[in-house]
This record gives C-alpha cells, sequence and structure tokens, in this order.
C-alpha cells in the first residue's frame, strides 16, 4: 500500500505548487502591484499637499505676527518631506525586494517543476519497470518448480530472485520516499522564501514608521507650544506696534519742519471720498498691515517733498576724482544684469555693459546712468557694476580739475546732471524709513528658513547661504524702489 500511495501523494504535491501555489502566487503580485501604484499615488498627492504647506509657511513668515508659526510650518514641511523620502524608499524595497524576487521564481518555477517532475517520473518508472521483471522471472521459475519432478534444484535460483526482488522493491520504496520528501520540501522552501520576502518588506515598514515616529516625537512639542497662546505676539511684533504708535508724532514733527522750511507747505487731510492711496507691500509688511490712511497719507507727501533737490555747496571732488572719462563722466561697467521690469525709471543692462554715469554720487546704493549700449537712462543699483580704472592722463587731468575748481564745480555738474533727471524716490526723509525697512528685510532673509525642496522638485536649485543673503539683499532694495516708483 506504500508504495502505491507515496508516488500518487507526491504527483498531488508537484501538482498542488504548479495548478494551484503558482496560479495564487501570480494573482498576489498582481495585487501587489496594484497596492504599489496606489501608495505611488498617493505620494504624488502628498507632493501637492507638501508644496500647499510651504506656501502657507512662507506667507506665515511674511507677517510680522506670525514669523514664528511660519518657521513652524517650514519645519512640518521638511519632516513632511522627509517622511515622504522614506515612503519612497519603502516602495522601492516593496518592489525590488518583495514584487520582482516573486515574479521571477513564478517564470523560473514553471519550467522547473515540469522538468523534476518528468525526471522523477521516468526513473520512477524505470524502476518499477525492472522490479516487475524481476516478479515476472520468480512466477515462471515457481511455475517450473511446480511442474518439475525435481523441484529442489530450483531452490536456489528462486533465493536469488526474491533477494533481487526484495532489494529492487526496497531501492523503489527509498526512491519515492525520497521524491515525496523532495516535494514537500519544495513546497516549504517557496512558502519560506514568500515569508522572507514579506519579512524584508515588514521590517522596512516597521523602519519607516519607527524613523516618523522619531521625527515627530522631537518636533510635535515645540509645535504645540508655538500656537499655545494665539493672543501672545512675537517680541518683534510688539516693538513694530509701538513703533507705529509712536510714528503719528515724529511724522508730525517732520511736517512741521517742512512746513517752515518749504515754503509754508501745508499736508492736509485726503479729499472726503477719495479713493485711499494702496499701501505698499513693503510698509505694510513692516507696519504689521496696521498702517492707518493718514499716516500713509503722510509718508506719500514726504515722499512727494523729499524728492525736490537738495541744495549742496561742497564740490563732490571725491566722486568727481574716481573714473572719469574724456567727457568728464564716471564710466561703470556692469559685473551682474539688471532688469528694470515695467518700471520707467529704473535702468536694464546685461553683464559686461558700460554705463555713464549722470549724477555725481550714488543715493542710497542707486545710481542714475545711461546704458552706453542703448541709450537708455534710469536709475540701477550701484553694487551691480564696478568703475572702470582711468588713465594716468586723466588721472593728471581730473587731479588738475579738482584742486583747481573744487569749490564750485560740485554744485554746477550736479545741478547740471540733475536736470533732466526724474526724481528718486530715496529721498532725505524717505530714507528713514527705507533704511529701516532695509534693516527689517535683512533680519528677515538672515532668519528666513531656505524652502524645503519639494519631493515634485528634483530640479530645484540651491544657493549657498551667503549668495542667498547678499542677493535677497539686493532684490529687496529693488522691489521697494518699484514699488514707491509705481506709487508716486
Amino acid at each position: 500500500l506504500f508504495p502505491v500511495l507515496v508516488p500518487s501523494c507526491l504527483c498531488i504535491t508537484e501538482k498542488s505548487i504548479m495548478e494551484q501555489f503558482n496560479p495564487c502566487l501570480r494573482n498576489f503580485v498582481a495585487m501587489g502591484k496594484s497596492y504599489e501604484k496606489a501608495l505611488s499615488s498617493v505620494t504624488f498627492a502628498a507632493k501637492g499637499y507638501f508644496e500647499a504647506l510651504v506656501r502657507m509657511g512662507e506667507m506665515a513668515s511674511e507677517s510680522q505676527g506670525s514669523k514664528d508659526l511660519g518657521d513652524v510650518l517650514f519645519q512640518m514641511a521638511e519632516v513632511h518631506r522627509q517622511i515622504q523620502i522614506q515612503l519612497e524608499d519603502m516602495l522601492k524595497s516593496f518592489h525590488n525586494e518583495l514584487l520582482t524576487e516573486l515574479e521571477k521564481k513564478v517564470e523560473l518555477d514553471a519550467r522547473y517543476l515540469n522538468a523534476a517532475l518528468k525526471k522523477y517520473q521516468m526513473e520512477h518508472k524505470s524502476k518499477g519497470e525492472s522490479l516487475e521483471k524481476c516478479q515476472a522471472e520468480l512466477k515462471k521459475l515457481r511455475r517450473k518448480s511446480q511442474g518439475s519432478k525435481n523441484p529442489s534444484k530450483y531452490g536456489d535460483k528462486e533465493m536469488q530472485y526474491v533477494e533481487t526482488i526484495g532489494s529492487k522493491q526496497s531501492d523503489l520504496d527509498q526512491y519515492t520516499a525520497e521524491g515525496y520528501k523532495s516535494a514537500l520540501s519544495e513546497e516549504r522552501r517557496r512558502y519560506c522564501f514568500l515569508v522572507d520576502r514579506q519579512c524584508a518588506v515588514a521590517k522596512n515598514s516597521s523602519s519607516f514608521h519607527s524613523k516618523g515616529k522619531d521625527l515627530l516625537a522631537q518636533k510635535i512639542p515645540a509645535w504645540q507650544q508655538a500656537c499655545a497662546d494665539p493672543t501672545k505676539l512675537p517680541d518683534r511684533a510688539m516693538l513694530l506696534a509701538q513703533q507705529m504708535t509712536s510714528t503719528g508724532g515724529s511724522l508730525g514733527s517732520v511736517s512741521h519742519t517742512h512746513h517752515g522750511s518749504k515754503g509754508n507747505l501745508l499736508i492736509s487731510d485726503p479729499i472726503p471720498g477719495a479713493k485711499p492711496l494702496p499701501v505698499p507691500p513693503e510698509l505694510a509688511a513692516l507696519m504689521g498691515q496696521q498702517v492707518g490712511y493718514r499716516y500713509w497719507w503722510y509718508y506719500y507727501i514726504l515722499l512727494k517733498m523729499s524728492s525736490v533737490p537738495e541744495t549742496r555747496t561742497l564740490p563732490r571732488s571725491s566722486s568727481m576724482a574716481v573714473g572719469l572719462e574724456k567727457n568728464g563722466r564716471t564710466r561703470v561697467q556692469a559685473v551682474f544684469s539688471h532688469a528694470a521690469g515695467d518700471n520707467s525709471t529704473l535702468l536694464s543692462f546685461s553683464e559686461g555693459d558700460v554705463i555713464t554715469l549722470l549724477v555725481p554720487e550714488a543715493r542710497d546704493g542707486w545710481h542714475y546712468g545711461e546704458n552706453e549700449k542703448n541709450n537708455m537712462r534710469g536709475w540701477f543699483p550701484f553694487s551691480y557694476t564696478r568703475v572702470i580704472p582711468e588713465t594716468d592722463s586723466n588721472k593728471l587731468r581730473v587731479n588738475n580739475l579738482h584742486h583747481g575748481k573744487s569749490s564750485s564745480t560740485g554744485n554746477l555738474l550736479e545741478r547740471e546732471d540733475m536736470a533732466g533727471v526724474p526724481p528718486p524716490d530715496y529721498g532725505m526723509s524717505s530714507r528713514l524709513l527705507a533704511q529701516s525697512m532695509q534693516s527689517a528685510a535683512m533680519a528677515h532673509s538672515s532668519r528666513r528658513q531656505q524652502r524645503p525642496y519639494s519631493v515634485a522638485g528634483p530640479g530645484f536649485s540651491q544657493v549657498n547661504n551667503n549668495n542667498n543673503n547678499y542677493y535677497t539683499h539686493k532684490q529687496t532694495h529693488v522691489d521697494t524702489r518699484i514699488v514707491l516708483n509705481s506709487e508716486l
């Protein structure tokens, strides 16, 4: 009974692997791919969530009362980004260590099992036929012995057949048992491989959740502390509020000063029903979005008054004696490009362009000149350029001019140069406010965290801190001038 049952059990085991296990494994791989696709869709949606969170942090960082919450939102976005990166690593591990390996096993397993089963069946058939042949020979010998008058002479030969049959039967039984054991081992190996791959995925998943837990556990207390008291304003916001409270008195004193020195100019209230002047973003950010119409009206009038050229009696020998060419003008060369945008008072130029200065000196870092390439005139950041070195002969001529007529040339040149120049909006009174805005912008740029590069931004370039602060500082001047010129 055992030799009969074992081959049938063996065939059932082999067929179970080929007809049940492998198809189920293929279905498992297909479901795994669907699961992977769904998780990929989740990560894609998370990128939009990440960008929206970063944008909210940027908006909060621009507010004087919520800068710290902007930093918190940036930290949240960064933690979220790190978690998403780990999730993508887990997905890669899931694909490479589980799905790909199982898919390879399924394809190779079908050919291997068919070949192994065919080989086993052929070997088993050969051993069975050899055993049956010996059994048939023994039957013939016994029939001869029964019909013979001297049956004892077949006794030795009959014993040899019996021993041979026993040996062959034992060999066949052992081969069948080993085959059955091998089939069970093959089946177990496949399940073990599946469990092992699934353990690898579970290990990566555990690492992913553990790292996410550690990141969040470190940050959540500080985040909760930041939003614990919504009515508590940062110290800087309180300081700005106090400065705004005292702004009315300071602006009033300035207005009286101009009233006495500018020919009885009077700053009056706006006409009733007139459309309020828009507050520039820079001023609104500085005042915490709380400045009234009256304060802004004073600011607007002071800027108008500051555009009147100031009386200058001292010579500009220090400015005139640097880089003067044959026409007596200072020539500079652009080190960086500058775009004026829609502002007609600014000058656009490219790197390497030569600009002739039309005013004796810069005002708050801004100079007025003419681009020799296209003959366009306008204001530009002086730090974007370098002075072109003069020749020795020009140096001598300039020095003679400086020593001989320094007392009058400065005023003459300035009056001549400023005659056709549009008034800059960085006058004397507005300069005080601009400097405070500049210091606030510089403090903001030094405190602003670098925008977390998103999961969706593989091509987003990062700039080192020095260049980042430098360009942020320059752009603050450009944006301030564009807004004020557009208002004036």
